[in-house]
């Protein structure tokens, strides 16, 4: 009887041995062999360097964006006075860096209106103190006058050389700054305010055409900034025909690709407004011009938020 009786417990032990083996042979997860997943491939119709993508953002709209990669744009601004950096920046910049010409461009750009020197620090101190400013603009006077100390006036108007030439090489955040040199600003630096008024307005125009043009190579690859400045200056038609047309056209395109509900929104009224300027026909066109846009930016595959 004890026999029979040892001869069960070992059985029922082997069996629960086996229960357990089996139970955790099948929950064991399973590493698949061939995956068919593959990163994305861009396809860019012009040189994008240091692209750095969020991998934590999400797409604009699941029809436009889902297949976009987004760009996180570079903080321009340097943690040190710029001189201590000038020669670095320069020298990558000479050696094709853009991001390095981009940063050299901006930093001398926040620099153009910062006091020369001591005398010029007092004057504009004196000035705010007489318009009674808080002390956050003391401040603010205070630590860009360090900031830029020792950047004489003429290697701060460089900005715009540095500027233009990472924009024209397809550096999207150059070109949708480019878009904020006024042309007063430009023929100021150029040397060109003396011309011939034949002259004069030739050359404003070549550079309202550039930033035009600029604008257009950043909104197609994907940058809702630039799409928000065409949309302006289109609406106020003094950049060529069918302004409103095209306007709408890419308030249409911003809609597509934004997933920010405040700009969502606003550009939803812009639309339904502009829809009882024009025509059906220019409607029809306008969307027609909205697809061929978007067909673009999803071959170019990059989405630049606001």
């Amino acid at each position: 009887m004890q026999k029979l009786l040892a001869t069960s417990l070992v059985l029922l032990i082997c069996a629960g041995l086996f229960f357990i083996a089996s139970n955790a042979k099948i929950t064991q997860p399973q590493t698949p062999q061939n995956s068919d997943f593959q990163q994305p491939q861009l396809t860019a119709l012009a040189a994008e360097p240091e692209l750095i993508p969020q991998a934590n953002s999400s797409p604009a709209t699941p029809n436009s964006a889902e297949q976009l990669v987004v760009i996180a744009r570079q903080d321009w601004k340097l943690d040190q006075p710029l001189h201590t950096q000038l020669t670095e920046l320069k020298s990558r910049a000479n050696q094709g860096d853009l991001l390095a010409t981009y940063m050299l461009a901006m930093n001398l750009r926040f620099c153009a209106t910062a006091a020369l020197n001591e005398t010029d620090l007092e004057a504009r101190l004196q000035q705010a103190y007489d318009y009674k400013d808080d002390g956050v603009a003391i401040i603010t006077i205070k630590e860009r006058y360090e900031f830029c100390a020792g950047i004489d006036q003429q290697q701060r108007d460089e900005f715009y050389a540095y500027l233009e030439t990472a924009a024209k090489a397809g550096y999207v955040p150059a070109q949708e700054e480019m878009a904020t040199v006024t042309p007063e600003q430009f023929m100021q630096l150029a040397g060109a305010t003396e011309l011939e008024r034949e002259a004069y307005i030739q050359k404003r125009q070549d550079l309202i055409q550039l930033q035009l043009s600029l604008l257009e190579s950043a909104s197609q690859h994907g940058s809702i900034k630039a799409l928000i400045t065409l949309s302006t200056m289109h609406h106020s038609q003094n950049y060529g025909e069918h302004g409103r047309a095209k306007s709408y056209a890419f308030n249409l395109l911003i809609l597509e690709l934004t997933d920010d509900n405040g700009l969502h929104s606003r550009y939803s009224d812009f639309v339904q407004r502009r829809e009882s300027e024009l025509t059906p026909e220019q409607i029809e066109q306008a969307q027609a011009l909205s697809q061929q846009w978007l067909a673009i930016i999803k071959a170019n595959g990059t989405l630049y938020p606001q």
